[in-house]
């Protein structure tokens, strides 16, 4: 025989007041005489709202949607109730909060339900409210505030970062404030909490909707030269590249790696020029270097086993082919022309070779940014890469080099000195990820290392790795120099 489920009981407290209500006489239903008895811990009970004041923990910044829930307040009253406390009790049991009270003369303090308090207050209807004097006793506001306001309502990601603050300043750690709110892990009560280091404007976003939590969090973890992301430096730098989110429409993690490229390559922080030596052409010799160097800005001669890459894009056995200055060729030919004129023309052919040594700086510490990303190329862009490299095996050496320094540095794969070495070791790895990565690595070093050399012009090739670049999550911004070999500047204007 099956025996039909029991029908759940309503609270209704301990019975006591609901019998002793009846005695005297007491309509729960009405308005009047609501006041007659006290409530017991745990009751469902109406109350006047004018009686029940806010809590200073509740960090609402604004009561949002009210025009629709007051109509329906006033149509039907307030069906969900909120939570109220005793507010003697409140202040006993939180004196740091005390001071905060607003109305410390009435009643009761609200737990959860602002809204709902705010609209019966405005549509004139009672408040429908359960007693938790136990959440002072036992020192658990802030955590039921987290928990039911969470449940019931909309808070924007700012808001839910303040009320986690509340059990962050009581000394807890992120993996208890998970666990006393119910955020589920330490990590996601981080990237909520990392929210209030950011500047108010950039709050202020983020709590109206537009910017994204993730967005914010990622602008979050930019850091000063101190190592500190709350602090006034670190402020302007989140509003720098907030403003190059907004205004150019690039990503958070764009904009981060645009201020990595910034701080190593700071505005006026350009090399000087080289002074003249008494034989110029030791003075070319030493701006122009070989094309490894331009790219990575030093030698690496223990390191790299690679020559250099001569102007076409093939390797030599020889030593690095010095790039000629045309003035020279032509001085012996043209015995007419003007000191004056040879002079300004050696000086302006020295700032061309060192924009374009300042630029191959810059493009190097793009290509590691992109290089330290899990997703750092699309499938299309891969091939494409990988076609350029296999298909031109003559820039093989200069390029393993590169890439050899760049995964070195950032502790890829062996610990191994030599690039053919290394590279052998990671053919040999079995570890599909790295070798994917060391691939991807040599052949964008294959397009760095060829991009990188002064006496060339630039073709589609070189365009196109531009073009990755810049539309990585690099977010690497041509150079002067570089916008005049795309054609963007003409250098008649400058």
């Amino acid at each position: 025989m099956t025996t039909a489920p029991r029908k759940p009981k309503r609270n209704r407290g301990s019975g006591k007041l609901g019998d002793e209500r009846a005695k005297a006489g007491v309509d729960k239903g009405s308005a009047s005489g609501i006041h007659s008895l006290d409530p017991e811990e745990g009751e469902l009970f109406e109350h006047d709202p004018a009686d029940i004041g806010p809590n200073p923990m509740n960090r609402r910044i604004g009561l949002r949607g009210m025009d629709e829930m007051i109509e329906s307040v006033r149509r039907q009253g307030v069906h969900t109730p909120g939570a109220v406390l005793h507010t003697d009790l409140f202040m006993e049991k939180y004196p740091d909060w005390a001071a905060q009270v607003q109305h410390p003369e009435r009643t009761y303090i609200l737990g959860p339900g602002h809204r709902r308090h705010a609209a019966a207050l405005k549509a004139g209807k009672p408040m429908l409210a359960i007693l938790r004097n136990s959440w002072a006793k036992e020192l658990r506001v802030e955590e039921n505030l987290i928990s039911e306001n969470n449940d019931r309502e909309n808070l924007s990601p700012i808001e839910q970062a303040l009320q986690l603050d509340l059990l962050r300043r009581r000394g807890m750690t992120g993996d208890e404030i998970a666990e006393r709110s119910g955020y589920g892990s330490r990590g996601t009560v981080t990237r909520y909490l990392n929210l209030l280091d950011l500047p108010q404007e950039i709050q202020d976003e983020v709590h109206a909707g537009h910017l994204s939590q993730k967005a914010a969090y990622v602008l979050s973890t930019i850091k000063d030269d101190q190592g500190q992301n709350d602090s006034d430096a670190a402020h302007a730098l989140h509003l720098k590249a907030h403003s190059w989110m907004r205004d150019e429409k690039l990503s958070a993690e764009a904009a981060k790696n645009r201020l990595a490229l910034a701080s190593a390559f700071p505005a006026g922080n350009k090399p000087e020029p080289t002074p003249a030596a008494t034989d110029e052409a030791d003075d070319t010799a030493k701006l122009s270097g070989d094309a490894d160097d331009v790219s990575r800005g030093k030698r690496d001669d223990q390191e790299t086993e690679a020559p250099a890459a001569t102007g076409n894009g093939d390797s030599s056995n020889g030593p690095p082919t010095e790039v000629e200055i045309p003035h020279q060729a032509d001085a012996d030919s043209n015995s007419d022309r003007d000191t004056e004129t040879d002079t300004d023309t050696g000086t302006d052919e020295r700032d061309r070779l060192l924009a374009a040594a300042e630029s191959a700086e810059q493009r190097d510490l793009a290509c590691q940014l992109v290089l330290t990303e899990e997703r750092y190329a699309s499938a299309s862009d891969l091939s494409a890469l990988l076609v350029n490299a296999v298909l031109n095996p003559d820039e093989w050496k200069p390029a393993a080099a590169c890439a050899h320094r760049w995964l070195r540095d950032m502790g890829k794969g062996p610990k191994v000195g030599r690039p053919s070495a290394y590279f052998t070791a990671v053919a040999a790895s079995g570890d599909a990820n790295l070798m994917r990565r060391a691939a991807f690595a040599i052949a964008l070093a294959a397009n760095e290392v060829r991009a990188a050399q002064p006496d060339r012009e630039w073709d589609d090739r070189d365009r196109a790795h531009l073009q990755f670049l810049v539309t990585s999550k690099a977010a690497y911004q041509p150079t002067e120099y570089e916008q005049e070999l795309l054609g963007l500047v003409s250098s008649e204007a400058k």
